[in-house]
């Protein structure tokens, strides 16, 4: 391990040889997920665990936990996803990181499940500053669930995270500039 560290390795240059496959050939290259373990965790049928990008469902025991965990299951579990990198591939746990594409072929849609549970009020966006490919949508998402009090932010007392703007107001009522607020954090 220390020779890993010492050479750089920072947790993002394994590949499974299914994902460098599907990489070479531009495929999308689905897998099944055979359990989901909570709102943000699921297994594969091969046994690989998911921990999903971008998102922080409640833990065991928190409010919106049960409602968190049954909406992953009846969305992926026993169903075909696509999993998608960003530049870590593995936490601490040896999990993959993923961002979750549940394709719909019938309505030629795909649905971006980490999406879907910030949208709907079953998680809330995680920040990482190596991995943002989708955190901007996310934070948009959770925004606006936060206003219309889905999920957890009509059914628990949650407080918003340090990076929501939702109670940002301007200085001056003459000032229409809408902008970002730098948390300093990149």
């Amino acid at each position: 391990m220390a020779i890993l560290a010492a050479a750089g390795y920072g947790g993002y240059t394994l590949v499974k040889d299914k994902d460098l496959a599907g990489m070479r050939s531009g495929e999308t290259v689905l897998y099944e997920v055979r359990r989901v373990i909570d709102g943000d965790t699921f297994e594969l049928a091969d046994g690989e665990v998911v921990r999903m990008f971008g998102i922080d469902a409640p833990e065991e025991g928190s409010c919106f936990y049960k409602e968190s965990k049954e909406a992953l299951r009846k969305l992926v579990e026993g169903k075909e996803v696509e999993l998608r990198r960003d530049v870590t591939d593995t936490d601490d746990f040896g999990r993959l990181l993923r961002y979750v594409v549940l394709p719909n072929v019938s309505l030629n849609k795909s649905i971006l499940v980490d999406e879907y549970m910030v949208e709907n009020g079953y998680a809330e966006p995680r920040s990482n500053p190596r991995d943002r490919l989708y955190y901007g949508l996310l934070l948009e998402k959770r925004e606006q669930a936060a206003r219309e009090k889905k999920g957890l932010w009509g059914g628990c007392d949650y407080a918003p995270s340090e990076y929501s703007q939702a109670e940002t107001k301007p200085k001056s009522a003459s000032c229409s500039i809408k902008g970002n607020i730098s948390t300093g954090t990149f």
